[in-house]
């Protein structure tokens, strides 16, 4: 292998380390995102449970109102 192979090689080896680096990066940036779109997410989520245990809250009590008669007894 005389020197031009050397530099042939060592440049197609940087070639590839810089792709992969930036691909790295992509990567990195992309699960960032998603790990924030996870996080609203849940945040909505919880906001939306806890908001149905208001109105789940909401409907028993409806449900103790005294003009109804009491269910009948077979």
């Amino acid at each position: 292998m005389d020197n031009n192979d050397i530099k042939a090689v060592r440049a197609e080896l940087e070639a590839k380390i810089a792709f992969l680096e930036a691909a790295n990066d992509e990567l990195d940036q992309a699960l960032l995102n998603q790990h924030q779109r996870l996080e609203r997410i849940e945040v909505i989520v919880s906001e939306m449970r806890n908001r149905l245990k208001e109105q789940a809250a909401l409907i028993e009590h409806l449900g103790d109102s005294e003009d109804e008669p009491p269910p009948p007894h077979y």
